[in-house]
């Protein structure tokens, strides 16, 4: 007969998961400028992220969910000071632990700090640098990338873009939809898995009206501003009750800060049906 694992345990296991992940992808102790990662440096990283494919993706989504509270700002930080040109392992590493996160919507960790001012720079470096190229990695892949891209375009302030249209400059913009229109055009087209491209064709529609939408005179940005306005609207417990839903919730979980609660009823009942193994402690 199995035991159910408790869920202290669980808790525990995906923090020493996301502090393990962390230490392989060196961090906390930044690769020296101009030094890459070294072949066995690569294998401990892709082992283990490759060996979170035998498990569920709810249960996946749990270790990244700690790795986002505990290590999103060192992560960030990496993918800004490490160089496309002399580290290319480590920064295509650091670029596909990023798109492995849960989305904004589910990821309260992430959807915090993708809003930061640390964050400001990524949306079109990491436009850029996938425009010009990068090694892609499983589990990761051209597709998740193109997620991640969409989740910066939606989340991040327009005003960061030097258009103001949208938080990547336009010239980044309009290379990173041929982009998207060279790879579905590719040799290789088919041996992405359907998720893939369906996410490289959706950030080339998403593209187009980007530029062409039109847009009141001061608010360049409207389009964009106005998706994310939907998605932060669909979002439980964000500004209502977890789980009866009334507007009037003046408690916020202290640990997480990311959900709210008309009252301790009904925190108490959202921490049993499953909060407790999503709330982490954040470091920012």
């Amino acid at each position: 007969m199995s035991t159910a694992i408790p869920t202290s345990q669980i808790h525990e296991e995906t923090i020493r998961f996301a502090d393990l992940l962390a230490e392989n992808a060196r961090l906390d102790n930044r690769l020296p400028a101009d030094t890459d990662f070294t072949p066995e440096e690569m294998r401990r990283l892709q082992e283990q992220l490759n060996a979170l494919e035998a498990i569920p993706k709810d249960q996946q989504s749990l270790f990244f969910l700690a790795l986002s509270a505990k290590h999103l700002p060192a992560l960030v930080s990496a993918v800004r000071s490490t160089s496309r040109a002399t580290q290319k392992q480590a920064f295509s590493s650091y670029v596909q632990l990023l798109s492995l996160l849960p989305d904004p919507d589910k990821n309260p960790y992430f959807r915090k700090y993708i809003v930061s001012p640390e964050f400001a720079p990524l949306p079109t470096l990491v436009a850029s640098a996938f425009v010009e190229g990068i090694q892609w990695l499983r589990p990761s892949g051209p597709g998740y990338v193109c997620s991640l891209i969409m989740h910066m375009l939606q989340w991040c302030d327009t005003s960061i873009g030097d258009d103001k249209r949208a938080s990547i400059d336009k010239a980044v913009r309009l290379a990173l939809r041929e982009k998207c229109r060279e790879l579905m055009g590719s040799a290789g087209w088919g041996d992405l898995d359907r998720y893939q491209q369906v996410e490289i064709q959706r950030l080339e529609g998403m593209l187009g009206p980007v530029e062409h939408m039109p847009t009141p005179p001061d608010q360049p940005g409207y389009y964009l501003q106005s998706s994310k306005d939907y998605l932060e609207g669909k979002i439980p417990g964000l500004y209502e009750c977890n789980v009866c839903m009334d507007d009037d919730a003046p408690l916020q979980c202290s640990r997480c800060k990311s959900v709210k609660y008309c009252g301790k009823e009904c925190q108490n009942k959202d921490w049993k049906k499953g909060h407790k193994l999503r709330c982490y402690e954040m470091v920012f």
